[in-house]
């Protein structure tokens, strides 16, 4: 509770990026002891979204965009490729999967888990521990970049719908497309994804 209640709050600029955070502070703000506040720090360390600075507490990580571009590159190339390569392993019952995940997004705080749930699900079929563990971390050090972009937007679509729709098809050139889409932010043909999308709430832009 303590970790979204902080997470929360980098969403909606509570805390600036030049602010220490520190345990005492915390403390005071959500009315709770010091253990609830400490794991919740270490949680969002550990999450690459806060910093610690030795004797002074801990700062929101400041994006660097060499970073993102090269996060995006690895996704792109890594995801893209596994599923064009494997996609006769993605079964109707991980479809199914895929769409249950989805549909479970009701809320903006919800937003990231459940999309890294979802990529996750997706590159699981594949059954390559190695290639998963790099992905994840990847997609762990995108948070605090994911915070900052969704500050200030909102969209009513989900692309992972439309993806999953173009699985079920067999049109796995559109899927692919839709999920480099869904990785790069970019944007896409709305004919590709204008009978396929449903509504959930909230989307990367």
């Amino acid at each position: 509770q303590i970790y979204n209640k902080i997470f929360a709050g980098i969403m909606n600029n509570e805390f600036s990026f030049d602010e220490f955070l520190t345990e005492k502070s915390l403390m005071e703000k959500y009315q709770v002891s010091r253990a609830p506040v400490r794991e919740a720090l270490m949680q969002l360390r550990s999450d690459r979204i806060i910093a610690s600075t030795p004797r002074h507490g801990y700062r929101i990580r400041k994006p660097a965009q060499e970073e993102l571009r090269d996060i995006i590159n690895f996704r792109t190339v890594m995801e893209c490729s596994f599923l064009e390569r494997y996609h006769d392993m993605v079964t109707k019952d991980r479809i199914r999967e895929l769409r249950t995940l989805c549909q479970e997004c009701r809320s903006f705080m919800e937003y990231w888990k459940l999309n890294r749930e979802f990529h996750e699900t997706l590159f699981m079929t594949y059954k390559n521990e190695v290639a998963l563990h790099y992905l994840l971390e990847s997609i762990d050090r995108q948070t605090i970049y994911f915070l900052e972009t969704m500050k200030n937007c909102y969209m009513a679509a989900d692309l992972h719908f439309a993806l999953l729709d173009y699985l079920e098809q067999g049109d796995f050139r559109t899927a692919s497309t839709l999920l480099r889409a869904d990785i790069e932010k970019l944007p896409i043909c709305e004919s590709l994804v204008a009978d396929k999308v449903e509504c959930v709430g909230f989307s990367l832009c």
